[in-house]
């Protein structure tokens, strides 16, 4: 179950858990967020990695938490 708080660009975030079994991220890789998609509770939100990737989380699928605002 993907996050509950409301996220917004510029959030410094954890990556808990993703479903992507392609990605290199793991959990604790950390990132900024860069833009959100769609609606509350169906959003695609959009990150920054510090290891470069700009892979993107599934509010209602994957896990962070918001390490700074």
């Amino acid at each position: 179950m993907g996050i509950k708080t409301a996220v917004k660009v510029g959030d410094r975030i954890e990556l808990i858990f993703t479903t992507d079994e392609l990605t290199k991220l793991k959990p604790g890789d950390q990132g900024v967020v860069t833009e959100i998609e769609g609606e509350l509770g169906d959003r695609l939100i959009k990150i920054k990695w510090d290891n470069g990737k700009n892979l993107a989380l599934l509010e209602e699928i994957d896990e962070f938490k918001i390490i700074m605002k």
